[in-house]
């Protein structure tokens, strides 16, 4: 490691490829970024220049109104979006409640549903209510054979 760092320090070239090859890498890492920031400075001044020539009424005086102004607007924002994550909050709360609510219904009607199989079964094995009592009272065919048996 020592002679990696004495080499960069005796000879500038090395240094100059060293640094080239960072500045690449950084370049090739954040190109997405730089290109997105470039357009959004491009988008923002053509929105500034037609409202500069199509509304110059409404333009500031001077640049410490519109800086105030954009002040601010920027803190009504910041506190619209802070009321409207504490709201969101509330609802994720509210939304929790229900689901444990939720779970207990879903446990509740388990519990019904496991009550009516096992009545089910015992009228089954009664010979209660089965389907062939409920065939014979709507006027079916007989019973070919053909079923099976639970």
């Amino acid at each position: 490691m020592e002679g990696i760092v004495r080499s960069v320090a005796e000879h500038p070239l090395v240094a100059m490829v060293v640094c080239f090859a960072a500045l690449l890498l950084v370049y090739f890492l954040f190109k997405s970024m730089i290109k997105l920031a470039l357009i959004l400075i491009l988008i923002a001044i053509v929105i500034g220049g037609y409202f500069y020539f199509q509304h110059p009424e409404l333009r500031p005086a001077n640049f410490k109104d519109a800086v105030e102004k954009v002040r601010v607007g920027a803190g009504k924002a910041v506190d619209q979006g802070k009321g409207a994550y504490e709201k969101g909050k509330e609802l994720v709360e509210k939304g929790q409640d229900a689901l444990e609510q939720g779970k207990g219904w879903v446990e509740k009607g388990k519990t019904a549903l496991d009550k009516g199989i096992e009545k089910g079964k015992d009228a089954i094995d009664k010979g209660k209510g089965t389907a062939g009592d409920l065939e014979k009272l709507l006027g079916g065919e007989k019973d070919t054979g053909n079923r099976q048996k639970p």
